[in-house]
């Protein structure tokens, strides 16, 4: 069957401080809804409760028949501030999200039991460090596909390896999932780019041998949507408009979205991924309102869209 996912870190605290009338909505439901890209899943990263809450009334009309296509994951409970002692979303919950067009059963969450560098203060006063996971759901006419989000920690140095650690847990995850038969894709912020060594765990070593392959220590069991674009092979296009981390191998951003699928589990070589241009929103204020007249980027990332065609294991074990 054929897939698209689109992934989306929109900074839905730090960037929006949880608006949700400022266009970051908007422009997100917009994206998913455009004809011709056939959105199936979507996964977005530091979304607030609120603006989940948003995003799902406007996309109510998406496939009217299905009315359960949402998940929410909490990482930062509602009435928290972050280290800077802010409320983080406006009072809200923190976390990720996913939708979909069709169906959704119930999501599964796999907590990383390697915290994320990062901490907040809860209600009561107390620091608590700031856990992820990878969050799942099934479609409910596909019981043996998974759609997952991921938020990988940018922070990973050899005195601090948190990212190493949870993309580690994140290889163990996918491979139980593999294991019994279970088809997936997994979205989201990796926080890393494709050269770098704690994802030569992720890349299939057929990567290695792309002509012009930016990419060349691989020995893992995924293909990443975008790694034959002719314009950087093996990486990509850049997704971040940031300057943390080495230089990108062919200029420009940053790569550090991405979307994963099993390299046994393609159908067809015909796989693709883009990504789209960061869109403008209007500027939020202490409180959270949009400031008319204002203009700057969503977010400091890209929207991913990509496409493929995976094998499903059918009930009773044979394949389509």
């Amino acid at each position: 069957m054929r897939f698209t996912a689109w992934t989306w870190n929109v900074s839905g605290h730090k960037m929006n401080r949880g608006s949700t009338d400022n266009g970051l909505v908007d422009e997100a439901v917009g994206s998913i809804e455009r004809a011709g890209d056939d959105v199936d899943f979507a996964s977005f990263n530091e979304m607030c409760h609120g603006q989940y809450q948003k995003v799902l009334e406007e996309l109510a009309d998406w496939n009217p028949a299905n009315r359960s296509y949402a998940r929410f994951q909490e990482a930062i409970p509602a009435g928290s501030r972050d280290s800077a002692g802010r409320e983080i979303c406006q009072g809200q919950a923190y976390g990720k999200a996913l939708f979909s067009r069709y169906e959704l059963g119930p999501a599964e969450y796999h907590v990383f039991a390697q915290e994320s560098g990062h901490t907040y203060q809860s209600a009561d006063g107390a620091t608590h460090p700031v856990m992820s996971g990878l969050l799942c759901a099934p479609p409910v006419a596909h019981p043996n596909m998974k759609f997952c989000s991921v938020h990988i920690t940018p922070v990973s140095t050899q005195d601090q390896p948190y990212g190493h650690r949870q993309l580690h847990e994140l290889v163990a995850l996918l491979d139980g999932f593999a294991k019994v038969g279970k088809t997936y894709m997994v979205a989201g912020d990796f926080n890393a780019q494709p050269g770098y060594g704690r994802l030569d765990q992720f890349y299939d070593r057929a990567v290695n041998a792309l002509p012009g392959s930016r990419n060349r220590e691989n020995r893992g069991r995924h293909r990443e949507l975008d790694d034959t674009d002719d314009r950087c092979p093996g990486n990509g296009e850049w997704s971040a408009d940031t300057t943390e981390g080495q230089e990108p191998p062919c200029g420009g951003g940053r790569k550090l979205d991405m979307i994963f699928v099993r390299s046994r589990q393609l159908a067809s070589s015909g796989y693709t991924a883009d990504t789209r241009d960061i869109p403008g929103c209007r500027e939020v204020d202490a409180r959270g309102r949009a400031v008319g007249g204002t203009d700057r980027p969503c977010t400091d990332h890209r929207v991913l869209i990509g496409h493929a065609e995976l094998r499903i294991r059918l009930p009773g074990g044979s394949g389509r």
